[in-house]
């Protein structure tokens, strides 16, 4: 199974020569509504709340999520997530990052479609005494074990109009930085090895991958204006595409598909 990533040429320099990927807490991605499909039993409203957030806040504060997409030939992906089509999409084989893994992941990639409703679900979980809620974070850290409605509701669950990007997730447990969520860190745990920095004032956790694991990349039909626009030097732009390439990455090139509204892979050699 191979899944992709939308990035900046920046970004994709940075995953290519790291071999690593980020991963975001749930409150600091890009939809306010992520994890508030979490719903309890409890008739009363207040105490509904009560259950909802403490739990969305430790899921957030203890799991990290990797979105990805299936398709690397999405125009609005491009414009949203690609710098507006001047960045690139990385292609990572899920088996070969270990990101199908049971053991590792609390949602690996086959298990982690995203479920988009025109309506918030209301299926309702058991209401949670105070110890289990305190072990969100300690008890549940494989698939195997955790309470799979729980971390379905808060991670796979999204409104319609994000229909538009194909995604799938992986969830894993980032706890392990000992000193603080904000400060910058390397450390292991049982999902992987840890590089944990800030960017833009939110902790990313970056899991280091199997350099083999990363088997295409496609540059953006205006990826070039790195080079007119951006400030990229052209010897740098030219020579970071066939180290690529000569890594084993399939580097392809996107193009407009004539007479369409759609993209196409070119068929320049790089």
């Amino acid at each position: 199974m191979i899944l992709y990533k939308y990035m900046s040429f920046k970004s994709a320099c940075s995953v290519m020569d790291n071999s690593s990927i980020g991963f975001s807490c749930l409150e600091d991605l890009n939809d306010p509504f992520e994890g508030t499909a979490i719903c309890f039993e409890e008739s009363d409203a207040l105490i509904r709340s009560l259950q909802k957030n403490p739990h969305r806040n430790r899921l957030s504060r203890n799991y990290g999520v990797l979105s990805l997409t299936r398709n690397p030939l999405n125009s609005l992906m491009w414009s949203h997530y690609g710098d507006d089509h001047r960045g690139v999409v990385i292609g990572i084989d899920m088996k070969k990052a270990n990101l199908l893994d049971e053991s590792s992941c609390v949602i690996p990639a086959q298990f982690g479609e995203i479920v988009y409703t025109l309506t918030m679900p209301q299926n309702t979980l058991p209401t949670s005494s105070i110890e289990s809620l305190m072990s969100v974070g300690d008890e549940y850290r494989s698939f195997r074990h955790h309470e799979y409605d729980l971390f379905k509701n808060a991670f796979l669950m999204k409104g319609l109009a994000w229909g538009y990007e194909e995604e799938v997730r992986v969830v894993k447990n980032v706890k392990g930085n000992k000193i603080s969520r904000y400060s910058a860190s390397q450390f292991a745990n049982e999902a992987g090895k840890w590089n944990q920095v800030t960017v833009m004032g939110r902790p990313l956790y970056c899991l280091s991958i199997p350099k083999e694991s990363i088997v295409e990349a496609y540059l953006g039909c205006a990826s070039y204006s790195n080079v007119t626009r951006l400030g990229v030097e052209q010897d740098f732009y030219t020579k970071t595409r066939k180290e690529w390439q000569l890594n084993g990455v399939n580097v392809q090139l996107v193009r407009h598909k004539e007479g369409t509204w759609n993209l196409e892979v070119s068929d320049y050699k790089i």
